[in-house]
């Protein structure tokens, strides 16, 4: 896969989904149909991606997710 491809399909993916989702949940689900993708190529065009501004990142402390910008998920109640 090329990069560009890796970021088309990231980018399908999270807008199918509109919600945030870690590195490893994108990863399964791109496998699934491309499975000579690598974490590190991932994890690289993630990185350009969140610099472009065509990807954001949110972090809790320990874990970090992915969206698309500008996506302000549905407020969880207790």
């Amino acid at each position: 896969m090329t990069d560009d491809e890796v970021r088309n399909a990231v980018l399908a993916f999270l807008e199918k989904r509109q919600k945030r989702f870690m590195i490893n949940d994108i990863m399964k689900s791109l496998q699934k149909d491309h499975e000579e993708l690598k974490k590190k190529q991932l994890k690289s065009v993630t990185s350009a991606m969140i610099q472009d501004g065509s990807l954001a990142y949110w972090s809790s402390g320990s874990t970090t997710y992915f969206s698309l910008p500008g996506l302000q998920p549905k407020e969880e109640k207790d």
